[in-house]
């Protein structure tokens, strides 16, 4: 299967607030990633780009909370392995949840309910019932948003 590896337009990658351009994902010349989720839905973007290019490590590293990989590392030696294996398996439902995030925003099918630290993302219930995984639990941590688990 073909998978298209060429950076998107960068226009989707870009957001001003306030007064400061935010550049929510950077690819560096040197192959290297930098993401911020300074929104909830940076964290979806993000995490769907990610996922369609099949960065996993990245994922790994900058989009997944400090205790979801605790969790993960504390079932034995296979913490990222366990975790790449979940991701591979679900890869198509995760993927067509957060398409219809993305594209359901400016419709009103997607519900945040996000205090300072914490909240869910997730498909209004009228959308939810097509899709097996339809909410994001996230966590803040520093500036950023992580993904704390998918249900």
């Amino acid at each position: 299967r073909w998978i298209d590896d060429q950076p998107s337009d960068l226009q989707g990658f870009e957001q001003t607030i306030g007064q400061e351009r935010i550049l929510i994902r950077t690819d560096n010349e040197d192959g290297t990633v930098e993401l911020q989720t300074v929104i909830p839905m940076h964290l979806v973007v993000n995490l769907h780009e990610c996922l369609r290019r099949s960065e996993y490590r990245v994922i790994w590293e900058q989009l997944i909370s400090m205790p979801q990989r605790a969790w993960y590392e504390d079932r034995g030696d296979g913490g990222y392995d366990e975790f790449l294996m979940y991701f591979q398996r679900n890869r198509k439902p995760i993927a067509s949840m957060l398409n219809r995030m993305q594209a359901g925003k400016v419709y009103g099918d997607v519900v945040s309910d996000v205090g300072e630290q914490h909240g869910i993302v997730s498909l209004r219930p009228q959308v939810a019932y097509d899709f097996p995984l339809s909410s994001l639990r996230i966590v803040r941590e520093g500036s950023d948003w992580k993904l704390q688990d998918i249900q």
